[in-house]
């Protein structure tokens, strides 16, 4: 018995220990990071940073170069630290979170420029090289320790797409390429990160540590090495088929199409499918047997293409599908045809849309005028802080008190953040409530931001005077107004009448009739379900007869549904 409970307090522990490490406990959340790579190769501002945040992206793969040098005697390269720095600084400014992954080192060149030929292969992986695996440790404390204390601070990815001997190597499984590594060219991967991961925990024992499989970081190849330790993340980057994600030019290339696929060594039909049993197969298989965060460091395509927005879909819903935090590649790049997201020239920008439909809701705004308690007139705005181009707005505007309690206005998919008051919307001498809320165009349920809070206002405008009644009857404006689907139309009759109360829509036929009968005086209200109609203006007439043959009453007024 007393095992037992000795065994359970270390469990009730150990689970503590974990869940108390906040950033890793994100990474565990389904696909809680969701956001772009970032390099420092064209301006960037703070407002770029902003703008990630405001579309519903809540991270940034920043990838420096090294912060030390390549080559011996392994410098600090001050302009690398400097770049790295101005970008954490405005993911600080904008509240985004960030991992630091690091494109080069002492001993390890840019894997772009390797693939290039510009440079020599990287000799970190070699075994025996203990001098530059030694020096590349130090500089990743050395990143861990400038950035520790900021909570948005959430990952070091150890080498971005590592690729020892990839050239050489004739292997389409992990398996393969792992015996070539280890007994062609004897080169352990595993032993090098686990000196790695030893030298950061020193610094800092619960930064979660990204790492990276070989070959390019390619799903099929998955996994690389799997490494013991606490808060550790797997890594993959996507860009299968490669003929599509990276052509030349934009709108060259068609998904679903044929391309070649390194798993069967022959071109396949790529399609949702294909990717889903596949493509990232292994890396589903690891997920669910290991329990271990995913983290897709790069995915999406250099240019727009034929079908690009159907691939963003289908590779994005495997992300979310699995639980697996993603970044796509990168961010506002530059001019011309890269990837600039709200500039794609396709019909009704699909590629960018698609992205904005999985990242998480945009941020609620905030409201600007009228602020809480303020009078204000007819043809007055109502406005709030504009967050981007692509954001809508829908408005909820409610009566405060008053017969029937609170009744409200909702006017949806606004695209600019004001809203004119106008006299046939609100009524003069009233006291109303407003809210707003932002979404993503194309986006789930997830992809609309909570309501503001109410700021509450009254219409006050002394210019505006109630009109006279044609013998006391009277036809009030229909509530809400605009209204999406029903309004209610409310009269007054002093004497018992015959009343008609018809509806016609703006070339003057008629839809229906609401009221045909004889009424007695008193107040009426008529209710209006236009469900079945199109969007319009459409006009309301009410015509009363009263009984003792005295002047008959007859006024037309005008009403709006917005669908």
């Amino acid at each position: 018995m007393k095992t037992a409970l000795i065994s359970v307090f270390l469990f009730i522990l150990c689970f503590s220990t974990t869940s108390a490490n906040e950033k890793f406990s994100k990474w565990q959340q389904g696909s809680y990071f969701r956001g772009y790579n970032v390099l420092y190769e064209s301006p960037k501002s703070v407002q770029d940073f902003i703008d990630l945040k405001n579309y519903g992206g809540n991270l940034f793969h920043i990838q420096p170069d090294g912060f030390f040098a390549v080559d011996a005697p392994y410098d600090l390269v001050q302009d690398n630290i400097d770049g790295a720095d101005l970008l954490v600084n405005f993911c600080r400014q904008a509240g985004i979170h960030y991992v630091i992954g690091m494109r080069s080192g002492p001993g390890a060149y840019d894997t772009y420029d390797e693939s290039q030929g510009t440079v020599p292969e990287s000799r970190v992986w070699n075994s025996g090289n203990t001098v530059e695996q030694q020096k590349y440790a130090e500089m990743l404390q050395m990143i861990v320790q400038r950035y520790a204390n900021d909570t948005l601070f959430v990952g070091i990815n150890l080498v971005i797409e590592p690729r020892p001997k990839v050239k050489l190597i004739p292997a389409n499984t992990s398996a393969n390429y792992k015996f070539f590594l280890e007994n062609v060219f004897n080169i352990h991967m595993d032993q090098v990160y686990k000196g790695w991961v030893t030298a950061i925990r020193q610094v800092d024992p619960e930064i979660p540590i990204i790492i990276e499989s070989f070959a390019y970081s390619t799903p099929e190849l998955f996994p690389g090495y799997e490494i013991s330790g606490q808060y550790i993340i797997y890594s993959a980057h996507n860009y299968q088929p490669v003929e599509f994600t990276k052509a030349e030019a934009p709108m060259t290339m068609t998904y679903p199409g044929t391309y070649w696929n390194i798993t069967h060594l022959s071109p396949q039909l790529f399609n949702a499918q294909f990717l889903n049993e596949t493509v990232f197969r292994k890396l589903i298989e690891f997920g669910e047997n290991t329990g271990a965060p995913i983290f897709i460091g790069e995915l999406g395509m250099f240019k727009p293409q034929i079908g690009g927005a159907d691939y963003l879909r289908d590779v994005l819903n495997i992300c979310t599908d699995n639980g697996w935090n993603f970044a796509i590649w990168d961010w506002r790049r530059g001019s011309g045809d890269n990837w600039n997201i709200e500039a794609f020239e396709d019909e009704g920008n699909l590629h960018w849309k698609t992205v904005l439909s999985k990242m998480h809701a945009p941020p609620v705004p905030n409201p600007i005028f009228p602020d809480f308690g303020s009078n204000i007139m007819f043809d007055s705005e109502i406005m709030w802080d504009s967050l981007t181009s692509f954001t809508t707005y829908d408005l909820e505007i409610s009566l405060v008190g008053g017969p029937g309690g609170n009744r409200s206005i909702q006017i949806n998919g606004l695209s600019g953040a004001r809203y004119k008051i106008t006299e046939s919307i609100l009524q003069n001498n009233t006291t109303y409530q407003w809210r707003v809320r932002s979404k993503n165009p194309v986006g789930a349920p997830e992809n609309i931001s909570n309501w503001s809070a109410f700021s509450v206002f009254r219409i006050d405008d002394p210019l505006m005077q109630p009109k006279a009644k044609q013998n006391n009857f009277s036809l009030n404006q229909n509530f809400p107004n605009p209204f999406n689907p029903s309004t209610n139309i409310s009269y007054v009759l002093p004497k018992n009448s015959l009343v008609k109360l018809v509806i016609y829509d703006v070339i003057g036929r008629e839809v229906v009739k609401l009221v045909d009968k004889p009424q007695q005086q008193g107040s009426y209200s008529a209710l209006f379900n236009a469900a079945s109609l199109t969007s319009g203006v459409y006009f309301y007439r009410l015509e009363a007869i009263p009984i003792d043959g005295t002047g008959s009453f007859l006024e037309i007024k005008r009403m709006i549904l917005v669908k």
